[in-house]
């Protein structure tokens, strides 16, 4: 299992959702709003990664996104790192690139809890 985990963050302009990407499991969520979609990701990886352990299933967890999603972060000009994510007995931080420009004008990563 990696000790970090990176999510990618979009918001679309015409809708307004924002969509939380973890490209380590390539495991995707959406939501009205950056918190809520910040939530529903964290929490939809520390119940894939915790049933995958409990099933035996350890050498199948890790399942990456496509080498397009990573290259979208490849240059990013901040990086901040959010919360941990506890999953089982090991905490696993969380880095959240922000990759759309429409989303933040003013930033292209960010990482929150």
């Amino acid at each position: 299992m990696p000790m970090a985990l990176t999510v990618r963050m979009c918001t679309n302009r015409d809708t307004g959702k924002v969509t939380m990407h973890a490209l380590d499991f390539d495991l995707v969520c959406v939501a009205d709003d950056e918190a809520e979609a910040n939530r529903k990701i964290r929490l939809a990886i520390k119940n894939y990664i915790e049933f995958g352990l409990t099933n035996d299933w350890s050498e199948d967890i890790l399942f990456p996104a496509p080498d397009e999603y990573w290259q979208q972060i490849a240059n990013a000009d901040i990086i901040v790192m959010g919360e941990p994510i506890q999953i089982m007995a090991q905490k696993m931080l969380v880095y959240r690139a922000t990759t759309c420009h429409e989303a933040h004008a003013d930033r292209r990563i960010a990482v929150s809890a």
